[in-house]
């Protein structure tokens, strides 16, 4: 006995119905996987726009039903795809773009403090060789330590040192707090005007820092340069709070340094340090200064 094949009309009937039925599965599925909620929401909608028109009346309203409740469940796969993925995305993205502005100026702090040692603005002991500046000797809001202020801030005036911390006199841009920390005599570095620097130590290191100007809606990330363009980042986090944030808690100059937090800080997009610095003893001597 032979199957029984349906009436050329009954087909299209029951291509619609198992249509619908694979919307909804997908609905189903995107809930879970929300990536797949977009897609499942704009099938859903053609499937709708798409129903023919000569339905029988009860096949149309089940069918009507079905598509309805598949777009109900596309639309919640929806608002839990903007939730987990597309808003922490775009803050993922926010922070990324912080994070590389702060990291420019800290770079502009490093051609400064390269054009200190280049042309030894600070050389107490005439090697020819300059010690680093504090930022508001670069700015030229300070005196270089002992000797009148430079004839041209190396630096502009986004980096005037305008705001007291607990480490010194620091800059405010884009979210961020910058300072710069030199050796101190005794050990240890110091940000502060008027400290005794050990310009020896002075001619081959100094600290930047880059931290939150406040705990609230903003950047989170603190970054870290050293003299070699040894570029460190830290998530900044303790628990759910800042570690780091505003000019009453900043972190100590030698954060990324010290061993007991060394650890929590990483290499910027795993960003090298550079092997010479301008002025460079042993470039000096091949130059023939």
């Amino acid at each position: 006995m032979s199957p029984v094949t349906p009436p050329a009309a009954a087909r299209p009937r029951l291509w619609q119905d198992l249509r619908v039925l694979g919307l909804l599965a997908l609905g189903a599925a995107s809930l879970h996987y929300t990536k797949l909620a977009l897609g499942a929401a704009m099938l859903t909608l053609l499937g709708a726009a798409s129903l023919p028109p000569d339905l029988a009346a009860p096949q149309r309203r089940r069918l009507r039903w079905g598509l309805a409740l598949a777009g109900v469940i596309t639309v919640t796969g929806s608002l839990r795809f903007v939730i987990k993925e597309a808003v922490p995305g775009m803050v993922q993205g926010g922070e990324a773009a912080n994070g590389a502005s702060a990291v420019s100026r800290l770079r502009e702090i490093l051609f400064a403090e390269d054009a200190m040692r280049r042309y030894a603005h600070v050389d107490p002991d005439g090697d020819r060789i300059g010690s680093a500046a504090l930022l508001p000797e670069l700015t030229q809001q300070l005196p270089l330590r002992g000797r009148q202020p430079l004839e041209l801030p190396i630096l502009n005036e986004r980096f005037t040192a305008n705001v007291a911390t607990k480490l010194g006199p620091a800059a405010s841009a884009i979210g961020y707090l910058f300072i710069v920390c030199l050796p101190k005599q005794g050990g240890g570095y110091t940000a502060q005007p008027g400290e005794r620097v050990d310009e020896e130590r002075a001619e081959r290191e100094y600290v930047a820092l880059a931290w939150p100007e406040a705990a609230g809606q903003g950047p989170r990330e603190a970054y870290f340069m050293d003299q070699d363009e040894r570029i460190m980042v830290h998530p900044n986090l303790d628990g759910q709070e800042l570690r780091w944030a505003g000019a009453f808690f900043p972190p100590p100059c030698d954060a990324a340094l010290a061993a007991s937090s060394a650890s929590e800080w990483r290499p910027w997009r795993d960003k090298r340090a550079r092997p010479t610095r301008p002025g460079d003893r042993a470039q000096a001597a091949t130059t023939g200064r």
